[in-house]
């Protein structure tokens, strides 16, 4: 049986994700799943957005809100399917305008980190 080659660099990356999974769910024990919830629906500074959001173009429903039936849940209607495959026809836009402001997030922090730690001469 022949197995397709596999990209080392892929296979580096995804040892990467692993490792860095794995150091911030140690610590939960059990709950990983729900860790992985909020990772995945906080707000990130850098994009001002959730990583979920990023992805899917939405905000995600937490299991929570469909069991006790939350206005966003109660006030849901299927009309709104034609909005949201208008809202995925501008994730890529959304997408392209997070990367510039993601870019402007980091170069004031670099900023920040070149003014207290690089010291002036003089």
């Amino acid at each position: 049986m022949a197995y397709p080659q596999s990209n080392g660099q892929a296979e580096v990356g995804n040892r990467e994700i692993l490792r860095v999974l794995r150091a911030q769910l140690d610590h939960v024990g059990g709950s990983w799943v729900d860790e992985l919830w909020a990772l995945c629906t906080t707000l990130k500074e850098g994009t001002g957005m959730t990583p979920f959001h990023m992805v899917y173009g939405g905000e995600a429903v937490a299991p929570v809100e469909v069991g006790v039936e939350s206005d966003r849940v109660q006030h849901y209607n299927e009309g709104n399917t034609e909005q949201r495959h208008m809202e995925f026809d501008l994730l890529d836009e959304t997408r392209a305008k997070e990367v510039v402001r993601l870019m402007a997030y980091r170069q004031r922090m670099k900023q920040n980190y070149n003014r207290r730690v690089i010291p002036r001469s003089f």
